[in-house]
């Protein structure tokens, strides 16, 4: 009985965090942004210049800081952020 319960308790968890997944995704290409994963080695700065090249960099910077509530530009290898849409200028 403890097992069944714990296996439906996990199992309800993963699909929760499923669902909190696809709608950030959804939300955020509604809203001109898409989500990127920061690479090892990777700082904000060439984040920026790698996701919206067109763009001044020290706007995509401020944009991206904004969109994820960055204290700084530091940012972790491995990381989830929201950065502007390169197609919505």
């Amino acid at each position: 009985m403890a097992a069944t319960l714990l296996l439906t308790a996990l199992a309800t968890t993963m699909l929760l965090v499923l669902a909190h997944m696809r709608t950030d995704e959804v939300i955020s290409q509604s809203a001109g942004t898409t989500v990127t994963v920061v690479r090892e080695g990777e700082s904000l700065e060439a984040l920026a210049a790698r996701v919206w090249p067109d763009a001044p960099i020290d706007v995509t910077v401020a944009r991206t800081a904004d969109l994820n509530s960055l204290d700084g530009t530091a940012v972790q290898a491995g990381s989830r952020l929201l950065v502007p849409d390169s197609t919505r200028g």
